[in-house]
């Protein structure tokens, strides 16, 4: 938003770290970096070798929903959970336009209430997404609200110290983070009325997060 006074252009609501990066917001820094997102898969191993399948019980097939799905990063661990149902929720429409074939997709603001039916899904993921909302308890009282009863929550917590700067068509940007906890998450899910314990995750020997699991009481 912008707004001319004296021959002088202002802007409100633009946010700057202190080298003068300016960062933005979801949405908006995603749909920027979709074409290039696919290169930053290629790190956090510990990420991309869980066995879902150890956590969950033994049944025919699950309903699944993947919260900040974007271009599908996690699919290739996901696919392999016997599902008939899998939906793909993103704020980002671009990303979720390269997630892989034949996934149902949703955009969504995760900091909104969602528009699906409760008690509709057995397992709910959510990685490399919660540091980007400001309002946690919006996204874990919803998570309660479509899981059904003993339905889980699987969160990928990445400990990163930094926001990462991304450059695309000229413009040099940062997507807004609000670094957290383990203990943080852990306690606005338990207040959500989860049941929840942490996995820990390493790459050679150092530990790069947490796998963070809630089930639905």
């Amino acid at each position: 938003m912008t707004c001319k006074l004296f021959g002088l252009v202002y802007d409100f609501f633009m946010t700057y770290d202190s080298k003068h990066t300016e960062i933005i917001g979801p949405k908006e820094g995603y749909d920027a970096v979709a074409q290039q997102y696919g290169q930053y898969h290629k790190h956090l191993n510990s990420f991309y070798t869980i066995n879902f399948l150890q956590f969950l019980p033994r049944k025919k097939s699950f309903d699944i929903i993947d919260l900040g799905a974007g271009d599908g990063r996690m699919w290739y661990q996901l696919k392999d959970i016997p599902h008939e149902k899998y939906l793909a929720v993103d704020i980002s429409k671009e990303m979720l336009a390269r997630h892989p074939r034949g996934a149902k997709h949703l955009v969504a603001d995760l900091e909104k209430p969602l528009p699906l039916e409760s008690d509709s899904f057995d397992v709910a993921v959510s990685f490399f997404t919660l540091e980007h909302l400001e309002r946690l308890e919006v996204l874990f009282s919803e998570v309660y609200r479509i899981l059904r009863p003993e339905g889980q929550l699987f969160i990928g917590h990445f400990f990163q110290r930094r926001m990462f700067e991304r450059n695309t068509h000229s413009k040099r940007f940062k997507i807004q983070q609000y670094p957290r906890s383990t203990e943080e998450i852990l306690q606005e899910g338990e207040y959500a009325g989860f049941a929840m314990e942490t996995v820990k995750l390493f790459d050679k020997e150092i530990q790069t997060g947490d796998l963070i699991i809630g089930r639905k009481k």
